[in-house]
């Protein structure tokens, strides 16, 4: 009986999807060690190491008189006697007398290094793999900006340093009906008014300007066309000087229209403060022809 295709779940930012038929994630043990969550490393380098001295121990048991004052054909000594030769400890009160347990010895000494070395690498890798230090509002709106209208996404840092030389990009899933029939999709850059920002330290609002045709607006107005924005960030850590990536995807249903965001970032006493419990706040548009007090954020780093 043939095994089913294996599915693989792809994290799509709130946007379900699924592979088919992916190969199997032993394929890249690397990649299946680093993708899985801590508690899971833990078990998996707990287990490793129980069945790497599982397996010595019940192989000096099963030697007689090769360890000396270990008693003969306990597994437990084997085990622990593993264990002080994995680690390289040697305590002195269990040790070979006989070449051949110098010589399965020495073959656990030699894989103790590599279980060490690959370990501890791992352990290195995962620490210093770059974490996401943004933050994005859960929602997009459509407002005034500069007198025209547009759409806005938000983001902030939310670490104590600045990024330094940020670049965002913002797509959307454009649907493109062809003449014979057949659909396909495709990401289109959406253009920002400001797409590189040289230091962001608290908030940055992302704007893309809308003309009356744009077909962003025309896909909103088409439910049966699946309508997605991606947005993409990445910035140099000035603590870590390390890359900062980050991204957030908004459907038809995270588009407010006739909205804009409310401020965030207030001076008090001379002092600039960002309120984070805010950043996804928004209300309703100022009817048009009204007075518009319009804040750059992008300018406030």
């Amino acid at each position: 009986m043939a095994r089913p295709p294996r599915r693989q779940i792809i994290q799509m930012g709130g946007f379900p999807a699924v592979k088919t038929g992916a190969p199997s994630p032993y394929a890249d043990l690397y990649y299946w060690v680093m993708e899985m969550s801590w508690p899971w490393f833990v078990a998996l380098v707990s287990a490793s190491f129980v069945a790497i001295n599982l397996v010595f121990g019940s192989i000096y048991a099963l030697l007689p008189g090769a360890i000396g004052t270990m008693e003969p054909g306990s597994v437990i000594d084997g085990f622990f006697f593993s264990v002080d030769t994995l680690g390289t400890v040697g305590y002195g009160v269990m040790a070979p007398v006989t070449r051949l347990g110098h010589a399965i010895a020495a073959v656990e000494i030699l894989i103790g290094l590599f279980f060490s070395a690959t370990i501890t690498g791992l352990i290195f890798a995962r620490f210093a793999r770059p974490r996401e230090s943004l933050i994005f509002s859960d929602v997009a709106v459509i407002g005034r900006y500069l007198g025209r209208r547009a759409l806005m996404v938000r983001v902030a840092s939310k670490r104590s340093r600045p990024l330094a030389e940020v670049t965002a990009q913002l797509s959307w899933l454009e649907t493109i009906h062809q003449s014979d029939g057949r659909t396909f999709r495709r990401l289109t850059e959406l253009p920002l008014v400001r797409s590189q920002n040289p230091m962001l330290g608290l908030a940055w609002t992302l704007v893309h300007l809308l003309d009356d045709d744009s077909p962003v607006l025309a896909a909103l107005d088409t439910p049966a066309d699946r309508f997605m924005l991606t947005l993409s960030v990445g910035g140099i850590d000035t603590l870590l000087a390390s890359q900062s990536l980050g991204g957030k995807r908004y459907g038809r249903e995270d588009v407010r229209i006739d909205h804009e965001f409310v401020d965030v970032i207030s001076d008090e006493n001379g002092v600039t403060h960002l309120d984070l419990r805010r950043l996804h706040d928004t209300v309703a548009s100022v009817p048009a022809g009204a007075a518009l007090l319009e804040v750059d954020e992008a300018l406030i780093v």
